[in-house]
């Protein structure tokens, strides 16, 4: 079951979250994105100070290197990508009819993609929790393809990278992770 509320709560991390885990511009390491992470009352102490840590760990670098290492990382390398539905289902028609079902999910709540990124891409579906209106929705049932993209996703890209696993965009995609879970009732913990 989907804790909505957390997920309402925690709009702005999910709009921060989508540009750390995106390709880096100058923009994503702004003071005013680490406030929101500092800030965000739904998160706990705990989780907030590693989120913290790993948010000052990928901006140290200079821009260069920041974008160098994340080209290296997720866009030269073929055993990582953000594309979250890739791992489990490859190119196959399984994974098309869940691109076009998100794409429906995201116009469903108002969400019109203006990104040429395929809608398995994990930023774009972590802007859509910050940015879709489904708090008075009775399709809200709906979200858990979204959630469940994501965890699966994320899951077997922190298996693949089990190497690199001190590799901070790894560590990131594990707080990503554990935030999603969180967001679910059965498995909501004080964790995140």
């Amino acid at each position: 079951m989907i804790n909505f509320e957390r997920i309402n709560k925690l709009k702005d991390v999910w709009a921060v979250l989508s540009r750390l885990c995106d390709y880096p511009t100058e923009t994503t390491f702004i003071l005013e994105n680490r406030a929101t992470l500092a800030e965000n009352s739904a998160l706990s102490p705990k989780f907030r100070q590693e989120i913290l840590a790993l948010f000052d760990e990928l901006a140290e670098p200079s821009e260069l290197v920041r974008e160098s290492h994340y080209s290296e990382l997720f866009e030269l390398n073929r055993r990582y990508t953000l594309y979250m539905s890739y791992y489990k289902m490859t190119d196959s028609r399984e994974r098309g009819t869940v691109l076009a079902k998100l794409k429906m999910l995201y116009e469903m709540f108002g969400i019109t993609e203006v990104t040429s990124e395929l809608s398995d891409y994990l930023p774009v579906l972590l802007e859509f929790f910050a940015y879709a209106d489904f708090m008075d929705d009775d399709r809200q049932g709906d979200l858990q393809l979204a959630l469940g993209v994501i965890e699966d996703g994320t899951y077997n890209l922190i298996q693949k990278a089990a190497a690199d696993a001190d590799d901070p965009y790894i560590k990131l995609i594990g707080a990503i992770r554990q935030l999603i879970k969180s967001c679910l009732v059965k498995e909501a913990t004080e964790n995140a």
